[in-house]
């Protein structure tokens, strides 16, 4: 109860549930509120009026966001974008999180070389530039791209729309989990309740995850909740710069650009093509890190 009050005491906490809670409803209620023209297989982008005409269109009663290039409607896309949006920030998160935090705790635990040799390991990965990461993911799962075959796993990871860019993310983002967990264990594993259990004759899996984990997850749980934003905004900077390509979101900004920056464009004239997208990502990106600040707030009260 007392974790609560901490919670919502600051606006930080209650505006980023707020607003990861209506991103949510956008995701669950997106068939009703931007109905596809498909139920069965609905896709992320529609068209509303002929697809041969290239100039977007303003705000109007079929499409309240306005048309894009080819008069796809941007206000279905950035309903359903939401969904993309939240299946990318919670698989590349939410699997950076589960391998960091494996790391951390069983190098934790062992202490000495073991521990020290992991994060020897955690500072190599976090030297690697992820932009190159990226690169040398898209060679390996698309290597039509170099003139060799696919391999069965990598054609199973483009069936399954498993793309460069969350391969790498997860692959370059576990180390600061294995960090904060490494160091939280190392702490506790002395503590009087660790080594009373271990006393009474528990292993070493139960003082890991039922003694050690619990205690010292808090950290990660509050990183976990500001990189679900974080990794959003990420891939449609790899998007727009061509690395990938990526949800509805940072697909309108690449298709759109230039409406906006091109020889004929103008951010004035044709503010609808880049407004509705950004706003998306913006408010994305603030509502998961005021939810993580609230969860700070509520799990390590110490830390303000």
């Amino acid at each position: 109860m007392r974790m609560w009050r901490r919670f919502f005491g600051h606006w930080q906490g209650w505006l980023g549930l707020l607003l990861v809670g209506s991103f949510l409803a956008l995701a669950v209620f997106a068939p009703h509120l931007a109905p596809p023209s498909d139920p069965d297989h609905p896709s992320d982008f529609k068209v509303v009026g002929r697809k041969t005409d290239q100039i977007p269109h303003p705000p109007n009663d079929l499409s309240p966001l306005g048309t894009a290039s080819g008069q796809f409607d941007i206000f279905y896309s950035v309903v359903w974008g939401t969904r993309s949006a939240l299946r990318f920030g919670l698989i590349v998160a939410g699997s950076a999180a589960v391998m960091g935090v494996l790391v951390g705790a069983v190098s934790g635990y062992a202490g000495g070389r073991g521990s020290a040799l992991t994060l020897r390991f955690t500072d190599a990965f976090l030297a690697f530039p992820v932009i190159a990461g990226v690169w040398l993911f898209q060679s390996i799962m698309f290597p039509s791209a170099i003139g060799a075959d696919p391999t069965p796993l990598m054609a199973f990871l483009a069936e399954s729309n498993i793309t460069p860019v969350m391969v790498a993310l997860i692959a370059f983002s576990w180390m600061p989990y294995a960090r904060l967990i490494n160091t939280g264990i190392t702490r506790l594993k002395m503590a009087d309740f660790v080594l009373a259990s271990q006393s009474l004759g528990a292993g070493r899996r139960r003082l890991i995850f039922r003694h050690l984990l619990p205690n010292s997850i808090s950290p990660a749980i509050v990183l976990l909740a500001r990189d679900i934003g974080g990794m959003v905004i990420l891939e449609a900077a790899f998007v727009f710069i061509g690395l990938s390509s990526g949800g509805p979101w940072a697909e309108m900004l690449v298709n759109n650009r230039n409406w906006v920056i091109g020889i004929a464009g103008n951010p004035l004239t044709y503010w609808w093509v880049y407004l509705p997208p950004t706003i998306a990502l913006i408010l994305f990106g603030i509502s998961w890190n005021l939810l993580g600040d609230g969860l700070n707030d509520a799990l390590n009260p110490r830390d303000r």
